[in-house]
């Protein structure tokens, strides 16, 4: 049986600093997360491609620029995946703090969400040249669910880290 939900001013101080730790975490951990993860798929399926092309023109040169460009990607990476991360973040903090929803697919079921929703606002919202925002260039509904999939299972294995590294503050109870 659930032990009764307090609503002392500790107890809802308590809920909201877990849940703005959830969210930091989620803000953190998620696009290092992401960047370490793209730089990884990067390295590992290009390598042997780029060795073979830097072998055969002997452009040895080149191993410093493509260094700072992958190192570039993983810092774009970064920037991209930030507000989707918080936003998982919100959701999942809104969900295991105040709804008791704390399981793993949660994280995954949030992180879905902010990737979709992420994908949707790109799809209607074209932001000018000069502005900071980075958003998905999607033109068609098959490409949004392309993207969305394709996002989404990139997206699990940080999602996973941030539920475990979270675990702590969505499973602690705090008493009245």
């Amino acid at each position: 049986m659930k032990e009764p939900r307090h609503y002392s001013a500790g107890a809802i101080a308590g809920r909201f600093v877990r849940a703005i730790g959830i969210v930091l975490i989620f803000s953190i951990v998620g696009p290092l997360t992401i960047a370490a993860l793209v730089s990884l798929i990067v390295v590992a399926f290009g390598a042997a491609l780029l060795q073979m092309f830097l072998a055969l023109l002997e452009l040895d040169a080149l191993r410093t620029l493509i260094s700072v460009a992958v190192g570039l990607l993983a810092l774009a990476t970064m920037f991209t995946s930030f507000l989707p991360s918080v936003a998982a973040g919100l959701i999942f903090a809104l969900a295991s703090v105040y709804a008791g929803i704390n399981m793993i697919w949660m994280a995954w079921v949030a992180t879905v969400i902010a990737i979709a929703g992420f994908v949707v606002f790109g799809t209607f919202v074209v932001p000018s040249e000069s502005s900071a925002a980075i958003l998905p260039g999607v033109r068609s509904a098959q490409q949004a669910l392309t993207l969305s999939a394709m996002l989404a299972v990139l997206a699990v294995i940080p999602a996973s880290l941030c539920w475990w590294l979270a675990k702590p503050l969505h499973r602690g109870s705090i008493a009245a």
